[in-house]
């Protein structure tokens, strides 16, 4: 098994899943760009591969070459244009080898699908987009999977809005609710999908082990979301209700929003994004935490 972006949030998660005690995958190669994400590769379980899926040579080549299951969770640094993610998704594609591999799993974002109107919901059946943030990167993904990755057998899958202890925005309304400063959210709050981490990687996972068959039969491309997409006050509430402090929540329009916050920050905020995981669940995956209330309680964040 190699991982690319070993060393982020998801994969880091993922290889710590996929090395626990009894786990079928033996050992997992994690791609990694510093001797910092190698640190963290290493307390995962996974042995570190040095390299950068923009470069022409290097070891993590031979790594992709001779594994027979990749996940490809890397992402470009916030603010880079979307070629660059697709460059990334090329080099790694063309790198595999038909002949070793069983499986490629590309990790991209629901902001692929993008928002939906007020009131509206959509999966991956929607015939039209309007891709958010890096959603227009993932589109060009998506293209090459479909033209360099037509001999190998891919699924893409679609996370939502993942949370756990050490994302964006849970650990942002954390520090804020415990400073006693505002929450800004858009008027009114936008709608997401949300994840737990433990069902992220326990997805991609399922993932990995889904008969290319059933695959062909409904489809390569996964949203993963659970049961209740959910405005960000909810999820505010949730967290406020788990650490025992009221929050403050400072609400403003979606223009003043882009004059306060850099252009990833204020999209994501603005952005309704209702996204359904009706193909996940007809693949047969059972959630452990379908709502995010439960989801949050299990984080066991610390009371204030």
């Amino acid at each position: 098994m190699f991982v690319c972006g070993g060393s982020g949030f998801i994969g880091s998660s993922l290889i710590k899943h996929l090395t626990r005690p009894g786990s079928p995958w033996g050992p997992v190669r994690g791609l990694v760009r510093s001797a910092d994400g190698a640190a963290r590769v290493r307390a995962a379980g996974g042995e570190p591969v040095f390299g950068d899926l923009l470069g022409e040579v290097g070891a993590w080549r031979e790594a992709a070459a001779r594994a027979a299951y990749v996940v490809h969770c890397a992402q470009p640094s916030i603010g880079s244009r979307p070629s660059e993610r697709s460059a990334m998704d090329r080099c790694l594609l063309r790198s595999l080898d038909a002949r070793r591999l069983r499986r490629v799993l590309v990790v991209f974002g629901s902001s692929y699908y993008g928002r939906t109107e007020e009131g509206g919901s959509l999966d991956e059946t929607v015939p039209t987009r309007r891709p958010t943030g890096l959603g227009s990167s993932y589109a060009l993904g998506v293209q090459a999977l479909r033209s360099i990755g037509q001999d190998l057998d891919w699924v893409a899958a679609f996370p939502g809005g993942v949370y756990g202890r050490g994302t964006w925005f849970l650990e942002h309304c954390l520090r804020a609710i415990q400073a006693a400063e505002p929450i800004v959210l858009r008027d009114p709050p936008a709608i997401w999908p949300y994840l737990h981490i433990e069902d992220c990687v326990r997805a991609l996972e399922f993932l990995m082990t889904v008969a290319g068959a059933r695959l062909d039969a409904l489809g390569r491309e996964v949203i993963l979301a659970d049961d209740e997409p959910a405005p960000m006050s909810r999820f505010v509430d949730y967290m406020s209700e788990a650490v025992g402090k009221p929050p403050t929540v400072r609400l403003l329009s979606e223009d003043a929003l882009r004059e306060l916050l850099p252009p990833f920050y204020s999209g994501q905020l603005s952005a309704n994004m209702v996204h359904r995981n009706t193909r996940l669940k007809r693949l047969g995956f059972e959630l452990k935490y379908p709502r995010i209330r439960e989801g949050i309680r299990a984080l066991d964040l610390p009371r204030l």
